[in-house]
C-alpha cells in the first residue's frame, strides 16, 4: 500500500494576538514565502453564542509541496496552533472574509494583507453566472434609483465596499451599465424637458384666462399687460384666441 503523502502546497494555521511574538510578522516575511493574512477575527461566535477568541488566520502558498513537519517548525516559531494543509486555497481564500458563509460575520476584502508577492485575485473571481445575476441587481438598482454618472455609480461601490459590484462594472460589463446609465440620463432629460413644457403651457393657459377675464372688467391692454406682467403684444395675442 502507498504511502499517504502528508504534503502540500497549501499551508494554514491560526495566530492568536496573546501568543504570538510581537514581530511575527517580520519573522513570517524572513522566510520568504508568499502568504496571506486575514483581518482579525474578532467578531466570530461560538455555537453557544459566546464570541470566539481574537484570532487571525495565515496561509502559506509555497510554489511545491511541503511537509507538515517543515510548516511546524514555523507555527512553532510563532506559538501558533498545529497546522493544516489544504486543497482547496479558493475555498480558504474566500473564507478569510466568509465571503461564501453569510451565516458568519462579513469582514471586509480591504483587510486582507498579501506578504512576499502573494496575489489572490484570481480567487474572487466570479462565474459566468453569479456575474449576470449580479449584473441584473446593478441595473435594477440603476434604474430604481436613476443614475445618470457612471462616475456617481462607481463611487456608491467604493463608498459601501462591494467590490462584486465594482469588478462587475469595471473588468465585465463595463459598456453595458455605462449604455444603461445613459438611456436613464436620457430617459431623465426628455422626463424633464416635458415636464417643463407642460408647466409652461400650463402657465400659458392661466394667463391666457387671466387676460381675458381683465378685459370683461374692463381693464385697459396696457393694464393688463403691468398687472400680469406681459407684452401689449402677447396680451393682445391672448385677446384673439
Amino acid at each position: 500500500m502507498a504511502k499517504k503523502d502528508n504534503r502540500a502546497r497549501t499551508w494554514t494555521f491560526i495566530v492568536y494576538p496573546e501568543s504570538v511574538p510581537n514581530n511575527w510578522r517580520e519573522l513570517l516575511d524572513s522566510y520568504h514565502i508568499p502568504w496571506v493574512e486575514s483581518p482579525l477575527h474578532d467578531k466570530d461566535v461560538n455555537p453557544d453564542g459566546t464570541i470566539k477568541k481574537p484570532h487571525w488566520h495565515v496561509i502559506l502558498m509555497f510554489d511545491g509541496k511541503k511537509s507538515y513537519e517543515q510548516i511546524k517548525e514555523i507555527t512553532d516559531s510563532l506559538n501558533a496552533p498545529v497546522p493544516q494543509k489544504t486543497a482547496n486555497p479558493k475555498g480558504l481564500i474566500r473564507y478569510l472574509i466568509h465571503m461564501d458563509n453569510p451565516e458568519k460575520y462579513q469582514y471586509s476584502r480591504e483587510d486582507i494583507v498579501c506578504h512576499s508577492g502573494a496575489d489572490i485575485d484570481q480567487y474572487f473571481e466570479l462565474s459566468s453566472v453569479s456575474r449576470e445575476r449580479i449584473l441584473w441587481d446593478i441595473m435594477k438598482f440603476i434604474r430604481d434609483e436613476k443614475i445618470t454618472s457612471y462616475s456617481a455609480f462607481i463611487g456608491y461601490c467604493q463608498d459601501t465596499d462591494n467590490w462584486e459590484w465594482f469588478s462587475i462594472a469595471t473588468k465585465y460589463y463595463t459598456l453595458a451599465i455605462r449604455t444603461l446609465i445613459d438611456s436613464v440620463y436620457q430617459d431623465n432629460r426628455i422626463r424633464d424637458t416635458q415636464d417643463n413644457q407642460r408647466s409652461e403651457e400650463k402657465v400659458r393657459q392661466d394667463n391666457i384666462l387671466k387676460v381675458k377675464e381683465l378685459s370683461e372688467k374692463g381693464y385697459s391692454q396696457r393694464k393688463i399687460a403691468d398687472t400680469l406682467g406681459l407684452s401689449l403684444g402677447v396680451v393682445n395675442k391672448y385677446l384673439h384666441m
